[in-house]
């Protein structure tokens, strides 16, 4: 199984979880069955947030962990098939070892509406490149 986590970046602080997934930051894929992880810059994977998704599926990736997620990149990732986790703290591989334990908790749409709220829910009001699609 593999999992995208988005990260600072893939070098002095690739072990620290990012806000969350966006074509101009940094992303961790891991895979479970090697235990090993391959960090990159987002761009790398897709230019546009429109080709992220499909390439996540090329990659073979299943989960996500984010420390958030806007209300229709969730309902996009779980439409899709995708699992949305959010992490607890900004780890990297504490988190992998909670998700490998069943600790960690899934995104629910309540939650994320909630998070919206503080920012009225407008992508414009996000740090993130989510202009042009919903920031994962």
């Amino acid at each position: 199984m593999k999992i995208a986590i988005p990260v600072i970046d893939n070098e002095s602080q690739q072990n620290r979880i990012a806000g969350s997934l966006n074509v101009i930051g940094y992303v961790c894929i891991y895979d479970t069955e090697l235990n090993q992880g391959r960090w990159m810059k987002t761009r790398e994977l897709a230019t546009d947030m429109g080709e992220l998704l499909p390439a996540l599926e090329r990659n073979k990736v299943s989960i996500v962990i984010s420390r958030q997620v806007q209300p229709m990149a969730l309902k996009i990732l779980v439409n899709k098939g995708f699992r949305v986790y959010k992490s607890f703290g900004d780890q990297l591989d504490k988190n992998i070892g909670m998700l490998a334990s069943h600790e960690l908790i899934p995104f629910d749409m309540e939650e994320v509406m909630s998070n919206a709220a503080g920012c009225g829910g407008a992508c414009k009001a996000c740090v993130t490149d989510c202009e042009t699609a919903p920031a994962f």
